[in-house]
């Protein structure tokens, strides 16, 4: 007569271990496998280091322009103030005559220079084909600077050069392509 008690039990016991192993419903599964996107966490590996940080969008925009000055608008450039195109003595600095200096724009891959003046690249904010907007290292001798400036090809075939002049205003300077140039 001991036996029936424990043969009653085994069928339902049976059942209920077999429902313990069997897979979960989505229901059961929760929010996280029915859509959520799922969060890193720190691994079991006892180092501290933790999961590593979701991106930011700074970070992602950053990411996505190129670090370089656009092809198009690389070269020689000459300040749009003669009325016509550059001749190639517009655009010579050794020249006999000191009328050039400070008006021969050079555009490299990784900045620019001006006389005795230019940048490299820090940080760009926005990049096209035809156009940058940046951050550059603008130091002059011992003084370190950042200049904030925006390089735009225009219609006509002119460079507008757009400064920061830090006190909420921009100047704007036209640039025209010393021949021989693209």
């Amino acid at each position: 007569m001991t036996r029936r008690p424990f043969l009653r039990l085994a069928a339902p016991l049976t059942l209920l271990a077999l429902a313990a192993c069997s897979p979960a419903t989505e229901e059961a599964l929760g929010d996280a496998e029915a859509g959520e996107e799922m969060i890193p966490v720190e691994p079991d590996g006892g180092t501290g280091a933790g999961a590593p940080p979701l991106p930011t969008d700074t970070q992602a925009e950053a990411e996505e322009f190129a670090q370089t000055m656009p092809n198009a608008i690389r070269g020689t450039w000459r300040e749009d103030n003669l009325g016509r195109a550059p001749t190639a003595e517009d655009c010579n600095q050794t020249s006999t005559t000191n009328r050039n200096f400070g008006k021969v724009l050079t555009i490299r891959e990784d900045g620019y220079s001006l006389f005795e003046t230019g940048g490299d690249i820090i940080e760009v904010h926005n990049r096209t084909d035809e156009m940058i907007d940046a951050t550059f290292n603008t130091s002059y001798g011992d003084r370190p600077s950042r200049a904030r400036k925006d390089f735009a090809l225009q219609p006509g075939g002119t460079l507008a050069v757009n400064n920061d002049d830090g006190d909420g205003r921009l100047s704007v300077t036209q640039y025209r392509r010393c021949r021989g140039e693209g």
